[in-house]
């Protein structure tokens, strides 16, 4: 069973009244307007190196750009504790794609300061005790040569790409594997929305809130949301909740993060289900809308 998202929203509504040096300060999460990415750039601009965004004092260990929802890369950080969920919630994302422990993947991601990149995908393997290959970014003939080489040798079950990997592979023709797992951020709003392909299983990524937001089960019926991590509101153009089931403005919320962002607005347009999916996942389904 899910834990309650009154019980997660009340916990951090009380790490932000304890925190010492955050930008927030409210006693209920609506009291905050939304957060836009333009605004978050701002913050970490004008109070460097990440803004005040950390609700406690633990050690940042990790750091990052992001580019997802912003008008301009910009510095993210972790925690221990941080990278912890981030890797639970990986595990399980990409276990929906059928990759288990001891099984076989590869990754096409970044490796350097972008996020999400191949770091943060080599811990999810690593809490699925499952294989991580990482053979960089893949957008010419040379760079799919090289990993089709190790792949031909390490067979891996799943590809992990980013969208501009996963275009070319699909361009290319390219269908080694049991399963693609293709990150897509707030950027790739139409690539989020377009219907569903066998085989492939989308993952929604925005870094600075989680690298795993939500993700597809083989019932291919939506997005299912990591509610245990990360809050998401659907709101209409005033910022007002829409009734139950339909579309509008997408806000997440960190709900364990130690740099927190609330009521972050993703720009994109979606639905959120809360019935019962045929897969037997009891988490919440997003559903986006390029309209």
């Amino acid at each position: 069973m899910l834990a309650g998202p009154d019980m997660l929203v009340a916990g951090l509504m009380e790490r932000v009244r304890g925190a010492a040096r955050s930008r927030y300060r409210g006693a209920a999460l609506g009291d905050f307007a939304p957060l836009t990415g333009a605004e978050l750039a701002d913050e970490v601009e004008q109070h460097p190196p990440f803004g005040r965004l950390q609700l406690e004092p633990a050690a940042l260990i990790r750091a990052g750009l992001t580019t997802a929802a912003v008008p301009r890369p910009t510095p993210i950080a972790w925690t221990r504790a941080d990278l912890d969920v981030d890797a639970r919630l990986g595990a399980r994302a990409l276990a929906r794609t059928g990759l288990a422990g001891r099984g076989r993947s590869s990754d096409c991601l970044d490796g350097g300061l972008v996020a999400p990149g191949t770091l943060a995908v080599a811990d999810a393997l690593d809490w699925l005790d499952a294989l991580a290959l990482p053979v960089g970014p893949l957008t010419t003939d040379a760079a799919l040569q090289r990993a089709a080489e190790v792949w031909e040798i390490v067979r891996p079950h799943v590809l992990i790409c980013d969208a501009p990997s996963y275009a070319f592979l699909t361009a290319a023709g390219y269908q080694r594997p049991d399963a693609f797992a293709v990150l897509l951020t707030p950027n790739d709003a139409v690539a989020l929305a377009a219907p569903p392909r066998a085989g492939v299983f989308r993952v929604f990524s925005v870094p600075q809130v989680a690298t795993f937001v939500a993700g597809e089960c083989a019932a291919h019926a939506g997005y299912h949301l990591a509610a245990d991590a990360v809050l998401a509101e659907i709101v209409d153009a005033s910022g007002r909740p829409v009734r139950e089931g339909g579309g509008g403005r997408l806000l997440l919320t960190t709900l364990l993060r130690s740099l927190a962002l609330l009521r972050f607005d993703t720009g994109l347009r979606a639905g959120l289900d809360a019935g019962p999916c045929s897969c037997g996942d009891d988490h919440p389904r997003l559903r986006f809308d390029v309209g």
